[in-house]
């Protein structure tokens, strides 16, 4: 039965020139070239934001070769691969779980299953560290998957969520924000939960932070100013892969009416003298160490 769902799956559809996960209209993304450098863009940009952490939970480093880290939704695999090949986390166990096949088919700690529902691990696979970065879109249901994270970590483990948000904002508030700016992300917002899959991170009980993060190279501040021109780099790329199957199934417009928006909203991103930036959120929380294991 899995072997015919992840068959099905990969038997990829294509919409508007652009190639999505087979097995059903499941998610707003696409996952072909231009998803996967998008994704890994946005990896980039949080191994900037973090000063080159893979992880702010509060692990011991150098990582013990009993210590178990999941990826979650791994998509282009950049961030584990970027952890597989780091001396001071050589000596954890690796798993990436992924609802497709990735590019790497030489790693055999990628575990192919479906995003929802019950995860495929044992009490003794529980994890120390469970890792997730860029769920907007991918989970109709959150508090599922805050469940699923809580039983598969070992007692003391702990779970992280890193997300942007694609919503940008002005210090002078929506006046700020070019008018096909502003029209093309609260209709992106308002397909995306008419699709079931919103892009925002949902409540959780962890603790967490923010950063703004400029788009463009208007801050003084040299790290700040190139991770600007790395935001406003990889949005300008990513606007069809975020746009297109939620304006055209789910809102019903016409490709051609799709591409005239984006194409102001490119042309507005690019304006001189425009201030914008976005909020990048990380989540944390453990599991607690009086806890015990609960999956059987």
């Amino acid at each position: 039965m899995q072997k015919r769902w992840l068959e099905a799956r990969n038997n990829h559809t294509y919409e508007n020139g652009l190639r999505y996960y087979g097995y059903k209209a499941e998610f707003p993304f696409p996952d072909d070239q231009a998803a996967q450098e998008s994704h890994s863009a946005v990896n980039y940009l949080w191994r900037m934001v973090l000063d080159d952490k893979l992880f702010v939970a509060p692990l011991p480093t150098p990582l013990k070769r009993n210590h178990k880290v999941l990826d979650f939704a791994t998509r282009s695999a950049e961030w584990i691969g970027d952890f597989h090949d780091s001396d001071e986390y050589a000596g954890a166990r690796l798993t990436a779980m992924d609802p497709t096949y990735m590019q790497r088919t030489d790693w055999t700690w990628l575990v192919h299953h479906d995003l929802e529902g019950d995860w495929p691990f044992s009490a003794k696979q529980a994890f120390h560290l469970i890792h997730a970065q860029s769920l907007g879109g991918l989970l109709a249901d959150w508090q599922g998957f805050y469940r699923n994270a809580y039983k598969h970590l070992v007692p003391g483990g702990w779970l992280e969520v890193k997300e942007h948000n694609i919503r940008l904002c002005s210090d002078d508030g929506d006046s700020g924000v070019p008018d096909a700016v502003r029209q093309w992300q609260e209709l992106l917002e308002e397909a995306a939960e008419k699709f079931g899959r919103g892009l925002m991170l949902r409540e959780s009980n962890g603790s967490g932070g923010a950063c703004w993060v400029p788009l463009g190279e208007w801050s003084e501040d040299p790290k700040w100013t190139r991770l600007g021109g790395t935001y406003s780099y990889q949005l300008l790329k990513s606007l069809e892969v975020y746009s297109m199957r939620l304006f055209t199934r789910t809102l019903a417009w016409l490709k051609e009416d799709t591409d005239a928006l984006l194409a102001r909203v490119r042309k507005q991103l690019q304006q001189e003298n425009l201030r914008l930036y976005s909020y990048f959120h990380v989540v944390t929380g453990q599991k607690p160490t009086s806890a015990k294991r609960t999956v059987h």
